[in-house]
C-alpha cells in the first residue's frame, strides 16, 4: 500500500478516536507540552487529536472541562483545563510551562473586534509564559485585501502576532469539507445546492488536515518557525461534489445553483459579503507543493468516506 494511503488512513482513524503511534517525521519527545485553545471545536479538536496520535502532552482549553466535547478529549489523553480568552489569568495558568501553543478564535458570539481581542490576548499570555513554538490558524483569504470582516480581523491578527516577537508559525486553511455535513438531509434527496456556478472550483480542507499539519509543525520547530502556509486538501468544482455525493449516497444527486436573489434574501450580512467576494475572486494555491509535503491529503470524496456518508 502506498505511503499516503496508509497516512489518510491513519488521519481518518484518528478523528474517529483511535490512537495511532509512530506516525509522521521529526516529532518531539512527548514530554513537550502543547496548550491548544479552542480543543472541543473543529480546528482545536482536529489539533488534539493529531498532537495526542503522535505522543504530544496536550492541554485543551475551554470554558468547560466538564462537557462532554472535554470529556471524550479527555478519554483520548489529553488535559482539559479551564480557560477563557477574556479572562487573562486562566490563559496564564493554563499556559504556564508549556513548550507550544495552538491558536483559533472566530468571530460568531463575539463579532470581529471580540476576535482580534481576544487573539490578541492569547498571543499576549503566550509571549508572558515564553512559549517556544506558537502557531496561529488564520484564513486562506487573510493576506488579499478582501475586504470582508471575516478575513480582514484575520490579517490584523496575523499582523499583531508577526510583530510580537513570538517564535510563530500561520497556516491559513480555506473551506473546511465538514461544512458538507450541513447539506447533507438535502443530497439525500437527490440535491446540492449553493450560490455558486456548478463549474467553479474553490479550495477545501479536512480539519484532520489540519490537525496533520499543525502537528508536523510542532514536530519540526527548525522548519517551521517563522513560516506562513497556505494549505488547502482539493480544489474541487460544485459539480464534482456533488459526483462525489452521488457515489457516496449510491443515488443521483444533482447540482443547483441558487440564485443570488434567493441567497441574499436569507444569508447573514457576513455571509453575503464573504460569498459575494468568492464569486469574483479566484484564488490559487501550489497544490502541488502541499501534495510534495504532505502526500495523501484527503480530497472531498475521502472525507465523505471517512464521514461515513455511504453508511447512514
Amino acid at each position: 500500500m502506498k505511503n499516503h494511503t496508509l497516512r489518510r488512513i491513519a488521519f481518518s482513524l484518528i478523528m474517529a478516536g483511535f490512537p495511532m503511534m509512530g506516525f509522521g517525521q521529526g516529532l518531539v519527545d512527548s514530554a513537550r507540552v502543547i496548550v491548544v485553545s479552542g480543543a472541543t471545536g473543529t480546528q482545536g479538536g482536529a489539533v488534539t487529536r493529531g498532537l495526542l496520535s503522535q505522543g504530544f502532552t496536550v492541554r485543551g482549553l475551554t470554558r468547560n472541562p466538564n462537557s462532554e466535547s472535554s470529556r471524550a478529549l479527555s478519554a483520548l489523553g489529553a488535559h482539559m483545563v479551564r480557560g477563557d480568552f477574556d479572562d487573562l489569568s486562566s490563559l496564564d495558568a493554563a499556559l504556564s510551562g508549556a513548550y507550544g501553543a495552538f491558536s483559533v478564535q472566530q468571530y460568531r458570539g463575539v463579532g470581529v473586534e471580540g476576535e482580534i481581542r481576544q487573539s490578541k490576548a492569547f498571543a499576549d499570555a503566550a509571549k508572558r509564559a515564553n512559549i517556544k513554538h506558537f502557531i496561529y490558524t488564520s484564513v486562506l483569504y487573510a493576506r488579499l485585501g478582501t475586504g470582508v470582516p471575516q478575513f480582514e480581523s484575520k490579517r490584523q491578527i496575523e499582523d499583531y502576532i508577526r510583530n510580537l516577537g513570538l517564535p510563530y508559525s500561520i497556516v491559513r486553511p480555506p473551506s473546511f469539507m465538514v461544512n458538507l455535513e450541513g447539506t447533507w438531509d438535502e443530497a439525500n434527496e437527490g440535491v446540492y445546492r449553493t450560490v455558486f456556478p456548478a463549474g467553479m472550483a474553490r479550495h477545501h480542507i479536512a480539519p484532520a488536515d489540519i490537525g496533520r499539519i499543525v502537528t508536523e509543525a510542532f514536530g519540526n520547530p527548525g522548519v517551521w518557525i517563522g513560516r506562513e502556509l497556505d494549505i488547502a486538501g482539493q480544489q474541487v468544482s460544485y459539480a464534482d461534489i456533488a459526483a462525489a455525493m452521488s457515489r457516496q449516497l449510491g443515488k443521483v444527486v444533482l447540482y443547483e445553483q441558487i440564485s443570488w436573489e434567493e441567497f441574499t434574501a436569507a444569508a447573514t450580512p457576513t455571509a453575503i459579503s464573504r460569498d459575494a467576494w468568492y464569486l469574483s475572486n479566484p484564488v490559487q494555491v501550489d497544490m502541488n507543493a502541499l501534495d510534495q509535503e504532505f502526500p495523501g491529503l484527503m480530497n472531498v470524496e475521502d472525507y465523505l468516506i471517512s464521514a461515513g456518508w455511504s453508511e447512514r
